[in-house]
């Protein structure tokens, strides 16, 4: 090929990559900025100033709250409310919060009336009527479209009914935004620098999901380990515990039969315990991991729990010393249950007196049958075989009455065949997987949801719900934008917030 055609291929191409390399270079100078000033940048406040919890609805896990908060970075000093109120779907969260603050927390408003005071951040729910909402300090206004982010990103847990989950979600997307800098703001980085923007947004994704991975795996390690150190400390125990359990007891035979492979799941978890703590917490997010991490927590606690019925059971059954107390512990989820009877019945306009009385006179039925049958195993008028057997037949009773008022309940909400199938699939799975009562040999003799307890019902018919307006509101096409005003009573009150439904 001649010398001069080479040459002539040749231009063009040089100059084309070194366009190609000035524009990457332009691109990584343009990155390089942010990054400086992030470098000078002052860093942020770990944790909220303070936290107050409004928790009207009764919904929230102090503790979990603290605990999550304590890792949320803010950029700069912030008071963190959780407020949480039942209302209707049709309501107006912000009027409420609005009437409750004036009547209740003056200081959550400005001293003129017409704001949120400065430094402020509230989150309110209202986990009946599946209304969320976010309010800021007039220092921490961040604009509509930003506030329907951070209620997006709570959304999932809303539906989940993991409210304490959703708080926290909110409030770590909010602390991002708060009165971040001006080189944060993911609308300055446009035009030339969007390649740089998009692989900023998705190593932050990825970083992020990885990040809330391990953090889950880990807490779900910590509970595992602490469930095996339980039953490692009261192995021996357990063992001459369950030598003495009497085998001609119906109860007794039955819980030394889950016994059996006791032994066998503890190496099982043993050898689990030394490998999975051996797992760099970097590697946590691996999903190979975190599914052995589950079962592993699962097995541990499924052991904590088996031990404790083992002692509780061998101390009933022989009339030991401190008997009473184990008795306690087989009624505490019956008398646990018949003190939420009154909640589940309030309020029920849409039921019949017919449909309300069973349950309500279940309630003293039961509260003078647990009394009996006390009584009875503290005379020896009753062996502890048939105390066990008159409170099975009390919290059968109890399953059969949830069930009659279930069906009233789905009846009078489910307008279609679907909405029928989605309230009693939700209580079906939340009744199957409402934890065990520790020590309690009922619920270690029959499979899980064998009885149903009124926090189960609550918690499934309430998710139910939820998902059943949800589907509602997506069938008619209706918007869950957000709602701003503050409604008729707000008067001139102008503070920067808006709430949703989920």
């Amino acid at each position: 090929m001649p010398t001069d055609t080479v040459r002539s291929l040749i231009r063009p191409a040089a100059g084309w990559l070194l366009g190609l390399g000035l524009f990457l270079g332009s691109l990584g100078l343009l990155a390089a900025v942010p990054a400086t000033l992030l470098a000078g940048a002052a860093p942020a406040q770990a944790a909220p100033e303070e936290l107050v919890l409004a928790d009207e609805a009764g919904v929230i896990h102090e503790p979990t709250l603290r605990e999550g908060l304590a890792d949320v970075d803010f950029h700069e000093p912030t008071t963190v409310v959780v407020w949480t109120q039942r209302g209707e779907a049709e309501s107006n969260l912000n009027e409420r919060l609005l009437a409750d603050a004036r009547e209740n927390h003056p200081e959550w408003i400005s001293e003129d009336g017409q704001k949120w005071a400065d430094g402020l951040f509230i989150y309110g729910i209202d986990p009946q009527g599946r209304l969320q909402g976010v309010y800021f300090g007039e220092d921490r206004k961040v604009g509509l479209s930003t506030q329907e982010d951070i209620q997006e990103d709570a959304v999932e847990s809303l539906q989940e009914a993991n409210w304490t989950q959703a708080a926290l979600d909110a409030t770590e997307s909010a602390a991002t935004v708060m009165n971040r800098p001006w080189y944060q703001h993911p609308g300055i980085w446009v035009g030339g620098i969007i390649v740089v923007i998009m692989g900023g947004i998705f190593v932050g994704a990825v970083v992020a999901g990885r990040k809330k991975a391990r953090r889950t795996a880990q807490e779900d390690l910590d509970r595992g380990n602490r469930a095996f150190a339980n039953v490692s400390t009261d192995l021996e125990a357990t063992e001459l515990n369950a030598n003495s359990v009497p085998e001609d007891s119906r109860y007794g035979a039955q819980v030394l039969e889950r016994y059996r492979t006791f032994h066998e799941r503890y190496l099982v978890a043993a050898r689990e315990n030394d490998r999975l703590s051996g797992i760099p917490a970097q590697r946590l997010h691996r999903k190979e991991h975190r599914e052995a991490i589950t079962a592993y927590r699962e097995t541990a606690e499924e052991l904590d729990q088996l031990d404790d019925t083992v002692a509780s059971t061998n101390t009933l059954l022989n009339r030991y010393p401190g008997w009473p107390e184990a008795w306690d512990l087989q009624t505490a989820p019956m008398r646990e249950d018949l003190g939420q009877i009154d909640d589940l019945v309030s309020g029920q306009s849409k039921l019949t007196a017919a449909q309300l009385t069973p349950l309500r006179s279940f309630k003293p039925e039961a509260e003078r049958e647990l009394e009996r049958l006390g009584a009875g195993l503290q005379t020896g008028e009753l062996s502890p075989d048939d105390a066990l057997d008159g409170l099975a037949a009390l919290r059968s009773r109890l399953t059969e009455l949830l069930d009659q008022f279930s069906a009233a309940q789905i009846a009078s909400f489910a307008t279609s065949d679907a909405e029928r199938s989605t309230l009693e699939g939700q209580m079906r799975r939340e009744r199957e997987r409402a934890s065990r009562r520790p020590g309690s040999i009922l619920d270690t003799v029959h499979q899980p949801g064998w009885f149903w307890t009124a926090t189960a019902y609550h918690i499934g018919f309430t998710s139910g719900q939820s998902s059943v307006v949800h589907a509602r509101e997506q069938a008619a096409s209706s918007s869950s934008g957000s709602t701003t005003g503050y409604g008729s009573s707000g008067g001139s009150f102008s503070g920067a917030g808006s709430s949703s439904s989920f």
